[in-house]
């Protein structure tokens, strides 16, 4: 049973998204866990807390499913507290100028199940970011065991967490690059053949005398993320100066897509207290073990909640309370000396840019520079 509930936090808290939602009108047993996913930042909000069932290894579906509660409260300790609204079922959301995280204060959640299960989070310290001083990269070629050659960027930071008396970060990637889609090219099915069909979406639509442009196009251009795949945790059992130097947060793949144009590269410095580090290296070694089919899955998951009433039932995942310091460097075509290793896009990309990838969207970013 141990085995199957690291299983539904590994495969739901962390970076889960690309699981699509499933919405079943049925009790939950409380045999089953809930898992929780959220925190508060001393960024502006509105934050998100997920309500998930944790499922079983065994079982046929590996759907996410949402669950609905009776409240989600989040409070501090000097009094202030807010109670979140259901934006859609188990996803519970804050007002964009409602609860905010302070460093110094202490924050904590409490869920009300339907069937009256009440379970609260231990009270988690909100303690200072520290500080990302420059973020870098360096290109790199690799021959895979085909023979072929992969190029890319790693991509590296040095950081210094300022207070010694808190040197405890979960580091987050969080890459964008910019693409262009040709929805006006789209076809449909008209007989044994395709006719053309431009989107909606499109600059364009099917005249007289072909495509005539009408508009300016919705789907065409794209930001799209993309982000580090295992959790990347400060060692504090090594480190005692406040400083790292030379981490490495990720590779970024050249690809037709990827430098069309260039890549935002951000690194994200996240404050955790003592229980939130535990959790977030224990995952990483879980996680690290299941790629590994020679090492075996060994360790426990922390818990940082406690139940308060109701029928005893299993609750899984993590809310924590963190300062997130943010720095972030371009990485530019320019910055490959032999271009032509970036890939021609032989065929256009026919439908809307935000069906290409995961987390697309076609609203530029505040940070993004032309």
């Amino acid at each position: 049973m141990r085995k199957k509930s690291l299983f539904s936090i590994l495969l739901i808290v962390f970076m889960a998204a690309c699981i699509d939602r499933v919405m079943l009108d049925f009790e939950i047993p409380a045999k089953f866990s809930i898992v929780v996913d959220g925190m508060i930042s001393d960024q502006p909000g509105p934050y998100t807390i997920e309500l998930t069932r944790g499922f079983d290894i065994e079982s046929k579906s590996s759907f996410k499913e949402y669950v609905s509660v009776k409240r989600v409260v989040i409070s501090d300790n000097t009094g202030n507290e807010e109670e979140l609204s259901e934006v859609s079922r188990g996803i519970y959301r804050t007002n964009a100028d409602g609860i905010r995280g302070v460093v110094g204060r202490v924050y904590k959640l409490r869920i009300e199940l339907l069937d009256d299960r009440i379970y609260e989070s231990i009270p988690d310290s909100l303690m200072p970011a520290g500080e990302v001083e420059r973020v870098y990269h360096q290109f790199v070629a690799e021959k895979t065991p085909e023979g072929q050659t992969t190029y890319g960027f790693d991509v590296f930071f040095d950081s210094n967490a300022k207070n010694l008396s808190s040197y405890r970060f979960l580091w987050k990637f969080v890459g964008t690059y910019q693409i262009e889609t040709n929805p006006e090219f789209f076809t449909r099915s008209c007989g044994e053949s395709r006719c053309p069909a431009p989107l909606f979406c499109s600059s364009y639509v099917l005249g007289p005398n072909g495509l005539e442009w009408v508009k300016p196009c919705e789907c065409c251009t794209c930001w799209v993320n993309f982000f580090n795949t295992l959790p990347l945790v400060s060692d504090n059992q090594f480190n005692q100066t406040g400083r790292f130097i030379g981490v490495k947060a990720t590779r970024v793949p050249i690809n037709q897509w990827t430098f069309m144009h260039k890549v935002h590269a951000e690194i994200q410095q996240m404050s955790l207290s003592r229980n939130a580090f535990a959790f977030w290296k224990a995952i990483r070694t879980q996680k690290e073990a299941a790629s590994n089919i020679f090492q075996p899955i060994t360790g426990k998951i922390p818990s940082n909640f406690i139940q308060i009433s109701g029928e005893k039932g299993p609750i899984e995942g993590l809310f924590f309370a963190t300062s997130i310091f943010k720095n972030s460097v371009y990485i530019s075509r320019n910055d490959i000396s032999n271009q032509s290793i970036i890939p021609v896009q032989q065929m256009p990309f026919s439908d809307s840019c935000l069906k290409l990838f995961p987390f697309s969207t076609n609203i530029k970013p505040e940070y993004w520079e032309e």
